[in-house]
């Protein structure tokens, strides 16, 4: 009997009730965890990261004719598995399921490779689904990769609920002690206009994102931690009185992690617009608030936030909306039904 796996780099309780919903009687799905994300310190941290992509699917490659179903949490795993399959030019004999899907063009030299590899992957025919956060988002990818649209599915993304187990931690010592907002992640952040537009907000704001190679410019109100990571960062976010996603590419389907997060955690949150993250998931004023990059109307919309009462009942609704749409259950339950 031929198994169905998911392939993750996390560990394997972040999935599991994914593996849940997307199991049945007659169709058992096991988790497969090959962590690569480790803390990103400089260059030969990438690179280790790149490598670990390709031995682990390099290893389920060789190993193709004992799977059914491939479906990769970590779009890079099973992306890399179609890539081996165009190279050598094997038979189709695998369901391969890329989750997560973003595809951000590179800088320089790296434009065109990275370009052509992504091509290879997904213009070969070995791909069977990619899911995307929004309708835009699959047109873009359709018309890139010359990808047939019912190849894409749009997916909201889902998180296991954090709140139970973080909500109630303790503040960390290096917090601010009268309150702060906190900015996190590392992918498609525009940390450089976050920052330009705190110049006169009298609130502190933290910023953690390990591979933010910028300053607070000289403002004693914004500060930066590029040493916070995984779980460690669940007290920043539990006792933060607001979260902001300045977004950096609005075409780019990233950063829904932490914007789900925050929405869990009954957090008022800002994301920057137009921007997937606040298409799929933000119903302006509603669960959250939406502005675009500019500089005086961002200003103006955090002070309200932080300085009145008038958004507080954004905090009940952004728990809300989270449990009703994008639990991990949810996100498996949709991905059965459409595969």
């Amino acid at each position: 009997m031929k198994k169905h796996i998911i392939l993750c780099d996390c560990v394997s309780d972040e999935v599991e009730s994914l593996c849940d919903a997307l199991s049945s009687s007659d169709k058992k799905f096991e988790i497969c965890s090959h962590i690569a994300n480790w803390k990103r310190t400089g260059k030969m941290s990438e690179l280790r990261r790149y490598g670990k992509y390709f031995a682990v699917a390099l290893k389920y490659f060789m190993g193709r004719k004992k799977y059914d179903t491939i479906i990769g949490w970590q779009q890079f795993y099973v992306l890399i598995f179609c890539f081996f399959c165009s190279v050598f030019h094997v038979k189709k004999q695998n369901k391969l399921i890329a989750l997560n899907f973003t595809y951000k063009e590179k800088n320089g030299k790296a434009k065109k490779i990275y370009r052509w590899f992504m091509g290879k992957c997904l213009e070969t025919g070995y791909i069977d689904y990619l899911c995307v956060l929004s309708q835009n988002y699959a047109k873009i990818i359709s018309e890139e990769f010359n990808l047939p649209l019912e190849k894409i599915i749009i997916l909201p993304f889902g998180i296991n609920d954090p709140y139970e187990n973080f909500s109630k931690l303790a503040a960390p010592s290096e917090a601010p002690e009268n309150g702060y907002v906190l900015a996190i992640g590392r992918s498609n952040r525009d940390y450089d206009f976050l920052i330009s537009a705190w110049e006169k907000i009298e609130y502190p704001l933290v910023i953690i994102a390990d591979t933010y190679k910028g300053s607070n410019r000289g403002n004693p109100n914004v500060h930066i931690l590029r040493n916070v990571a995984g779980e460690a960062s669940y007290p920043w976010i539990a006792n933060c009185d607001a979260m902001v996603l300045p977004i950096d590419d609005g075409t780019i389907c990233s950063g829904d992690t932490v914007l789900l997060t925050a929405l869990a955690m009954k957090k008022k949150v800002l994301i920057t617009a137009p921007s997937t993250l606040s298409e799929m998931y933000i119903v302006d004023f509603q669960n959250g608030l939406c502005v675009e990059k500019d500089k005086s109307k961002f200003e103006v919309l955090v002070k309200e936030m932080l300085f009145s009462d008038k958004y507080d009942y954004l905090q009940d609704n952004a728990r809300e909306s989270y449990l009703t749409n994008y639990s991990r259950m949810s996100m498996g339950k949709r991905i059965k039904e459409k595969i």
